[in-house]
């Protein structure tokens, strides 16, 4: 063991330590329960204000998001607002396990709301719908339903229209959105008639507004603080509230919001440390093949070959369709066809690479997995549900080999690791070979009509995913020398980010 990776390594403990404690002590209280409404299970997390609540907020999350995602948003409005906070998993999202569809989240939501309303758990005057891009169409169309106080829709997914707007409505738009989103909010404030924002137009229950949101995408609006300002203005004039929350307040929670973040930093210092203990086991590194790849210029016109030869094949249907998850069969499609003929083309360097070693592909698998539980883990406490519920495994195990074979074909066109400029380069390849396929699904979505948008939505969770994925496995291999052990271990993170994000259908 190095000596900067065991100072990491404290570093890390430090770190995760310290944003742990941050969070328990600056935590709210909440609650998690499920609501039975009809056939629908809604997994649901209360969020209670420190002082007696002045009304409700019933949030929604987007497509292949979930209630953790909406966690910061909500603990604004408990805050700010002094709000009582539903935050719910819609089907196919998260903790819930019932399978998704437009149609299903739609309708789940809207008979929960009933139900919360028969019950008399929440008082439609006192409360205000928030949802973000599908469940922005949601809040939207529940006003055929159900007349609330106020409803706040960020960047909402297209939809029909409505027969009535809802009551006080404020819609945020990001500045970098999808030009389709963004039109379904200019759609919206054309259906408004315009912009109402004075006293009576709150107490008529008709005000208006569409923010334009500066250096924004659809995902930021989520942790935007001015779209929580502005939200939270909205809400005390559509509840008739006087003055806002107190700025304390902000300032004592502000903080806090960092630290999930603090600690997912403390677990990324701590990997280099966990990556010398599990080569060990490997035992010494193996001579990796030099020169059995492809140039980098020939390298970058086969993959974009593939890229639009893959998606061509799956505008005629999706061979992995059976796994029925919403975008992700298509994704996984997509690199399984990718992989296979990349192999094809450079089955001399593949088959040249296909070496087994047992011991390096146990230390790959004991990593890979102990990466994906210790930061599913961590960031589904605060950030975003990645802990796979029972359909999520069975996913997981169905989508090892595929994504599998997509590594191997990366390890097999990136060839050595290298150092200095050689690794840079290396580097800079395998992101641009998947910028291609990228690229090939946003010209199929555009010329095609795929349908595929949110793979072209999570383009920064991917990049993000791509960049932390390249940087881990090159350390694997580098320090055992095996592609075969290195594609395990970026296999497993793939088949994990898919298994754990797509929705359920």
């Amino acid at each position: 063991m190095k000596r900067w990776e065991i100072v990491l390594a404290i570093v890390g403990a430090f770190l995760l330590a310290l944003s742990a404690s941050t969070i328990r002590r600056t935590e709210l209280p909440r609650k998690d329960s499920i609501i039975i409404a009809g056939d629908c299970h809604m997994p649901v997390t209360i969020v209670e204000p420190s002082k007696t609540p002045r009304g409700t907020a019933l949030v929604f999350h987007g497509l292949a998001a979930d209630r953790r995602i909406m966690q910061t948003l909500g603990d604004y409005l408990a805050v700010n607002d002094r709000l009582r906070v539903y935050l719910f998993d819609l089907p196919g999202h998260g903790d819930n396990t019932d399978a998704f569809s437009f149609a299903r989240a739609d309708a789940c939501a809207r008979v929960t709301v009933e139900s919360l309303v028969r019950s008399g758990e929440i008082d439609p005057k006192r409360t205000i719908l928030v949802g973000h891009s599908m469940g922005g169409a949601i809040v939207i169309r529940a006003a055929d339903r159900e007349p609330v106080a106020g409803t706040i829709a960020l960047s909402p997914a297209p939809m029909p229209l409505p027969q009535r707007m809802p009551a006080n409505l404020l819609v945020f738009s990001a500045q970098f959105d999808l030009p389709i989103l963004r039109r379904a909010a200019q759609t919206l404030a054309q259906a408004a008639g315009g912009e109402r924002t004075k006293t009576g137009d709150f107490l008529e229950a008709r005000a208006f507004h569409l923010e334009v949101t500066p250096f924004s995408d659809h995902v930021s609006l989520l942790s935007d603080p001015r779209v929580f300002r502005q939200a939270g203005d909205w809400i005390d004039r559509a509840l008739g509230i006087a003055s806002h929350g107190q700025a304390g307040d902000t300032e004592s929670h502000a903080y806090a919001k960092a630290a999930p973040f603090v600690g997912l930093l403390g677990i990324l210092l701590l990997f280099p440390l966990c990556l010398t203990i599990a080569t060990k086991i490997a035992g010494p590194p193996t001579a990796d093949l030099v020169g059995a790849n492809p140039p980098i210029k020939l390298a970058l016109a086969e993959g974009s070959v593939c890229a639009l030869a893959d998606v061509l094949i799956l505008a005629l249907f999706v061979p992995l369709g059976f796994l029925r998850m919403y975008t992700g069969d298509y994704l996984a499609s997509l690199l399984l066809i990718a992989g296979a003929l990349l192999l094809a083309l450079n089955w001399r360097a593949a088959k040249q690479s296909l070496r087994i070693d047992a011991r390096g592909l146990l230390a790959a698998a004991a990593l890979g997995l102990a990466v994906m539980l210790c930061i599913g883990a961590w960031l589904n406490w605060q950030v975003a549900d990645l802990w796979m519920n029972a359909p999520r495994w069975l996913r997981f195990v169905a989508l090892l080999p595929v994504t599998w074979v997509y590594c191997f074909s990366e390890e097999v066109m990136l060839g050595p690791v290298g150092h200095g400029s050689r690794r840079a380069a290396r580097f800079a390849l395998c992101l641009a070979l998947r910028a291609e396929l990228w690229l090939a699904c946003l010209l199929t979505y555009y010329t095609l009509a795929s349908g595929q948008v949110l793979i072209l939505i999570l383009v920064a969770s991917l990049a993000l995913f791509s960049i932390l994925q390249r940087l881990a496995t090159d350390s694997l291999r580098l320090r055992t020398g095996s592609p075969t052990a290195a594609a395990l271990f970026g296999a497993i993170l793939a088949a994990w980010f898919i298994a754990a994000i797509f929705p359920l259908t």
